[in-house]
C-alpha cells in the first residue's frame, strides 16, 4: 500500500478512532509511532516471515543487491 492509498482510506473514517497493531503475544496495542526505514525488496520467501527485510548497519553486506526502498514503519 502507498501512502496515498493509505490516505483515501483514512479520510473515509471516523478521525477519532484508534489505531492499532497486533501485540507481540496476543492482543492490541495502539500505534504510537511513525518511522521511516529503509528495507530490501522481496527477499523473504519463507510464509512465516514478512516478503521484505529491513537493512541495518550489520545487514548492509547481506542486501547488497537487493532492490531498495524507504518505507513507514508504524510502531
Amino acid at each position: 500500500m502507498k501512502v496515498k492509498e493509505l490516505i483515501e482510506k483514512l479520510q473515509a473514517l471516523d478521525p477519532e478512532l484508534m489505531v492499532v497493531r497486533p501485540g507481540y503475544e496476543g492482543g492490541v496495542t495502539e500505534v504510537d509511532h511513525i518511522t521511516a526505514i529503509e528495507v530490501a525488496l522481496n527477499v523473504n520467501t519463507e510464509w512465516y516471515y514478512g516478503e521484505h527485510e529491513q537493512i541495518d548497519e550489520l545487514s548492509q553486506r547481506h542486501y547488497k543487491g537487493a532492490e531498495r526502498a524507504t518505507v513507514l514503519e508504524l510502531t
